[in-house]
């Protein structure tokens, strides 16, 4: 794909939303000269200060103190949002840009402490962390790894562990009571290592089978998963019957072996599990329909290790908790996204596993992208506020944009900045002296950012398509698109499907600024970030590094600064948004709720700022500039209610990865999408999911090619492929919801399917081809071969996720079918109908579709024993064994939309021919299975089939056909959501048909 070179007039974007996902596609959208000259970006912010939820601001009045959203963490991983960031601050270094960061070591402190709570029937104790660095460069290439490459991380890592506990497993089994004998011979014949040796250890042997494997999934055979499902399945009993033992034993068990023992625990059971359901093979997102602790526990895992601090830990991170409510029973993370992302955070971190910022996360991030866009011509249009997004007639594009603006400006552009340490920083309010109502809003304590406000927008705009915009890109979080979305959720059942299954959570925030220091509030774990702790704040950062960002007058220094988080419980029902008070009581909830938390939980982290007389928290610890209106110095901290629409973080619930949109494929043709609601290769809240969205969003509007760091380069929803192994035709492909956009009559209840799988038209003699079809049917005319030939389907397929469409859940097997198109009734009375296509032969491997195919649908189901991998495919009969028909096949690439191979366009029709087949009563029955053929792909195969039996009614023997570069009869793989009639519909498509015959 190339980058389209815009001539004349620039191309007007419009950016809707200052969050992390649409300040990195500002930035893409601006990178080069030739890209400034091409494209006149404009960004539309709500409000005075850009951030989305990483916004901060600056309380002049006291301290010039930094406020959050909530606690904002960089991890090591997120490449791709450093990458950017550190040219980010590179090019304001050569500009010279004042008051900014101009590095990433300028503005970054690295992390590397962590501590767990854990909650035990004595009280709380911590488990402390302490996380190698490493020599790896923070936003570097190299972390594409596949699930393969995460499994064999994850076997190197629990070899290593198990080496360095000697006696952990001193129940262990000599891998000669463990394997049979033929897995024995197969891992000797593989590594190399003998397994009868005396020193032999399973958990040695696993990882140098692992090691020795192919790194594509697909090439390891059936011994080869056989012995890894031993394996690893021996290793989990081991690990378990030694703790067992160990505390039958009477042994008292230290804290470090109970800890290694839930280390263990849990990475053996994701080893186990990642096997078992072939997580290598289809990847992360073919688990992610299952809750991690249900998953976990499905493998496994121990009671105590589905409830320890290493998996609260996880939860916490993502405020993975439906509803905000922290309760085992709404847990609420996918286990691939769950998995893939905490193998991510442990494996591919560079430098370090965390690095906090030097300053607000406004002041850090955002002052460098807003100063090095404006610097690059990018406008900036604040106050201005989205209220909605409209389509033009055919519903295909985005044909006008509603905005309210908030305020008039004084002067020609708004100044957002204020100096705090000598650094540009986001005030905590609007700069009111720059804005015409400035008094009004001040007085009023108006919240421009919020939709709780009764405030009175002082003009609305409507920007018009090819007047003020071409393209847009919409980086407004998901929680606020159900409101300014409307039309593009009508339109298109992908959006309903979207808004309604990913689900978002309101956050909650406490700061806290105290006179002594961490040491003298009594926590003896150092400079740590703590989590797994007491819901809700379960979360703790030491933030006192910021003392340096801020302006504490001598007299007022804090000696410690923390910041605390947590999910916040949903108000249910949420108030109208004219109900403007909602928003302060909910931060006044937060404070008092805060309070009784800090009571409650506070003395086992800080024991040293509690009354002597049990009388609660001492505030006299804590430092303001303020004066307290009640007396309380609590009530002059900072609290805050992330219920904003806007404000609400993403999860990961189960079942909700397919149903993400990917940010260059809207569905509207100039709408592209950023943040980290989109699919990526993370599918989870955080800077690195949005930043990968941005860049992707960019990518799309310039038509161009993008290299994502940790992400293949054309993911999709549902696939699960991450990494750099070849995409697995079982996987989920399309994903989509909508009926395929045919004209055929679907009814409310219909089939969905995803297939994927070789298939070809061939050519065969005439009179061989009629002697396939039933008893009323004939060939009809058709031009693709001469009169002596007439074409036969033949589809290899793998059908995943069968099922009705008002089920979220379906059924996977592999179908081989064999078809004739372009045939007719010999009934005159029929005769009528359309050139129709008769499936003569399918073959499936699973009962329950045979049975609904043949009393459903009437069609020729039968039962075969199938050996299926990604480029052979063998069917035979399930009671002799005899081979019936098989192909091989090479992916010889590249894989492009089908409309665009020319030559397969030519055999299209005969793929979209609805069906007949006659039903057990004798009745004849039409069906429509559409392949999806104007959104699907292909893949040109080189490819052989051999046909061994009678089975089919076509000659025996091997067939190798053409390219399909020069020849409709060319093999193809086809990748394609697929949609299939309820079988009730018989006679209403045979209205259809003769109407559209007519």
């Amino acid at each position: 794909m190339r980058e389209i070179t815009v001539s004349g007039q620039p191309k007007k974007i419009a950016i809707l939303g200052g969050g992390v996902g649409a300040m990195t596609a500002a930035f893409e959208l601006t990178s080069t000269p030739e890209r400034r000259a091409a494209y006149d970006v404009t960004v539309y912010q709500m409000g005075w200060r850009l951030g989305g939820k990483g916004a901060s601001g600056r309380r002049m009045d006291d301290g010039a103190r930094i406020e959050e959203h909530g606690l904002h963490v960089w991890s090591g991983f997120y490449d791709n949002a450093i990458k950017q960031m550190k040219d980010c601050l590179a090019e304001l270094k050569d500009a010279n840009e004042e008051a900014v960061y101009h590095s990433f070591e300028e503005a970054f402190i690295a992390h590397n402490n962590i501590v767990l709570g854990e909650d035990e029937q004595g009280g709380w104790s911590f488990w402390p962390l302490d996380v190698e660095t490493n020599p790896a460069t923070p936003g570097s290439d190299g972390v594409a790894l596949s699930a393969w490459d995460y499994f064999l991380e994850l076997s190197r890592y629990i070899r290593d562990l198990l080496a360095k506990g000697p006696g952990t497993l001193s129940q262990s089994r000599h891998p000669t009571a463990v394997l049979p004998k033929h897995v024995a011979t197969h891992v000797a014949a593989q590594t190399n290592v003998d397994p009868e040796h005396p020193a032999a250890k399973v958990p040695e042997l696993l990882h140098h089978l692992a090691h020795q494997l192919p790194r594509q999934p697909h090439k390891h055979s059936g011994k080869d998963l056989e012995a890894l499902r031993t394996m690893t399945r021996a290793l989990h009993t081991d690990v378990k019957t030694a703790r067992a033992k160990a505390v039958g034993g009477g042994e008292a068990l230290s804290a470090d072996k109970e800890r290694m023992q839930l280390v263990l625990d849990l990475g053996v059971t994701a080893m186990r599990g990642m096997i078992t359901d072939e997580v290598a093979l289809y990847g992360f997102d073919g688990i992610d329909d299952r809750e991690i602790s249900e998953w976990l526990t499905m493998h496994g895992a121990r009671p105590e290790t589905v409830n320890s601090p290493l998996v609260r830990a996880v939860y916490d991170y993502a405020f993975g908790f439906r509803n905000g409510i922290t309760d085992p029973a709404h847990r609420g993370i996918g286990a691939g996204t769950f998995l893939h992302g905490s193998l991510r955070l442990f494996f591919t971190y560079k430098g370090s596993i965390f690095f906090k910022m030097r300053a607000g996360m406004g002041d850090t991030i955002f002052t460098p992208y807003y100063k090095a866009l404006r610097n690059r011509g990018v406008k900036f249009k604040f106050f201005h506020k989205v209220r909605d997004l409209k389509l033009d007639g055919a519903g295909r594009l985005i044909d006008e944009i509603v905005v309210d603006q908030q305020a008039t400006l004084k002067n020609a552009d708004y100044d957002p900045f204020v100096r705090a340490a000598n650094y540009d920083c986001w005030p905590s309010e609007p700069l009111y002296d720059q804005l015409e109502e400035g008094d009004a809003l001040k007085s009023q304590k108006v919240r421009l950012e919020s939709s709780w406000s009764d405030w009175a927008p002082v003009a609305t705009h409507t920007l018009k398509r090819g007047t003020d915009f071409d393209e847009v890109v919409l980086g407004i979080s998901l929680g606020a698109l159900p409101h300014v979305a409307g039309d593009l959720i009508a339109a298109d059942p992908a959006w309903r499907k979207m808004v309604e299954r990913v689900e978002t959570v309101a956050t909650q925030a406490m700061q806290l600024w105290l006179k002594p220091t961490s040491e003298e509030l009594g926590w003896d774990h150092g400079d740590r970030i703590l989590t797994a702790y007491a819901d809700a704040m379960n979360t703790w950062a030491d933030m006192t590094h910021l003392d340096a960002a801020e302006e504490w007058p001598a007299t007022d220094k804090p000696g410690s600064i923390a910041y605390f988080c947590g999910p916040l419980p949903d108000v249910d029902p949420l108030p109208p948004f004219t109900d403007t008070g909602f928003p302060a009581r909910a931060d006044a909830d937060v404070r008092e709720n805060a309070l009784k938390w800090m009571n409650d939980h506070g003395p086992e982290l800080w024991p040293n700022v509690f009354k002597q007389d049990g009388s609660g928290f001492d505030e006299s610890k804590l430092i303001s500039l303020q004066t307290p209106a009640s007396g309380k110095m609590w009530d002059t901290q900072y609290f805050r209610a992330n219920f904003e629409p806007t404000e609400r973080y993403v999860l990961s619930v189960p079942g909700s990865t397919d149903a993400r949109l990917r940010a260059d494929r809207s569905g509207f043709d100039n709408l592209w999408l950023a943040g980290d609601w989109t699919y990526t290769g993370i599918n989870a809240g955080c800077v690195e999911a949005a930043a990968m969205s941005g860049l992707r969003a960019a990518a799309g509007l310039t038509r161009s090619p993008v290299d994502i760091i940790g992400e293949v380069a054309n993911p999709v929803p549902g696939h699960g492929h991450h990494g750099s192994a070849p995409d697995v035709p079982m996987a989920p492909v399309l994903k989509t919801i909508r009926p395929q956009n045919s004209a055929w009559p679907w009814s409310s209840v219909y089939g969905m399917a995803q297939t994927t799988g070789a298939t070809v038209m061939v050519p065969f003699a005439r009179q061989t081809v009629a002697a396939m079809l039933p008893k009323g049917l004939q060939l009809a005319p058709q031009t693709l071969t001469g009169p002596q030939e007439h074409p036969v389907i033949l589809l290899f397929a793998r059908q995943r996720d069968v099922r009705p469409n008002q089920l979220p859940f379906g059924m996977n097997y592999s179908e081989f079918i064999c078809a004739v198109p372009w045939v007719q009734h010999t009934d005159p009375a029929l005769q009528d109908l359309p050139p129709l296509i008769v499936p003569t032969r399918l073959y499936l491997d699973s009962l329950p579709p045979i049975l609904l195919g043949i009393y459903g649908y009437g069609f020729p189901k039968v039962r075969a024993a199938m050996t299926v991998d990604m480029d052979t495919y063998v069917i035979r009969d399930p009671k002799t064994d005899e081979e019936i028909i098989s192909c091989s096949f090479d992916r010889t690439g590249p894989q492009d939309a089908a409309y665009k191979f020319e030559m397969f366009n030519q055999a299209r029709p005969g793929y979209e021919m609805a069906m007949v087949t006659r039903n057990r009563v004798g009745q004849w029955q039409y069906s429509v299975y559409d392949f999806s053929l104007g959104q699907s792909l292909l893949e040109p195969l080189d490819m052989q089939i051999r046909i061994s039996s009678d089975h089919l009614g076509l000659p025996r023997g091997t067939i190798k056909p053409p390219s399909i570069a020069a020849s409709p009869f060319g093999a193809v793989f086809l990748t394609s959501d697929a949609t299939i009639n309820n079988p009730l519909q018989s006679y209403h498509l045979r209205q259809v048909l003769r109407e559209k015959a007519t």
